[in-house]
C-alpha cells in the first residue's frame, strides 16, 4: 500500500523570479477589456498595444475570515490583460500593502515568499486563497475559467 501527500494549486499564485504572481485563464467571449476593467472603480488601464492590456489597482481593500492581520490593509497591484480567441489572460504582479498609520509599503513577497518560494504554512496559504478569489472575481465575467491558455 502506498501513501502520498500533495499540494494542489488553487490559489493561482506562483513564484517567478522571487515575484509573486497571481495568473488565471479566463473563458470568456468578453472581448471589450476596457469595459471589464471600468466595471471596477479602483482598476485603471494605463496602456495597451498589440492586444495587451497593462494597468493599475490601487488602494484595495479585500477581507476574508481567518486571514492574517496585515490583510486588513489596503494595497495595489499591476496587471495585464492578453485576450485570445474566446479567453483572456490575467497576469497580477507588484501587490504592495499600504499601512494607513505609518503611510509605509510592504511587498507581498515579505508575507508569501521564502528563499523564492512560495510559503507552505496553513496561515499563508488562507491568505494566498482570499487573495486569489478576490482576484478572480475582479477580472472574470463567466465563472468558467481554468489556469493555463
Amino acid at each position: 500500500m502506498f501513501s502520498t501527500t500533495c499540494w494542489s494549486q488553487a490559489t493561482n499564485f506562483i513564484a517567478r523570479k522571487k515575484n509573486l504572481v497571481w495568473e488565471n485563464v479566463v473563458i470568456s467571449d468578453q472581448a471589450n477589456i476596457p469595459e471589464l476593467i471600468s466595471k471596477h472603480p479602483r482598476l485603471t488601464v494605463t496602456s495597451s498595444n498589440n492586444s495587451v492590456y497593462k494597468g493599475k489597482g490601487t488602494l484595495i481593500k479585500n477581507t476574508c475570515p481567518n486571514t492574517s492581520p496585515f490583510m486588513e490593509n489596503e494595497f495595489s497591484f499591476d496587471f495585464e490583460i492578453e485576450p485570445g480567441e474566446g479567453k483572456y489572460r490575467v497576469t497580477v504582479s507588484n501587490i504592495v500593502y499600504s499601512h494607513a498609520k505609518s503611510k509605509n509599503t510592504t511587498a507581498a513577497e515579505k508575507y508569501f515568499l521564502e528563499k523564492g518560494n512560495l510559503k507552505q504554512d496553513t496561515q499563508s496559504k488562507t491568505d494566498l486563497e482570499c487573495l486569489s478569489l478576490y482576484f478572480s472575481r475582479i477580472f472574470t465575467m463567466t465563472m468558467v475559467y481554468k489556469n493555463k491558455m
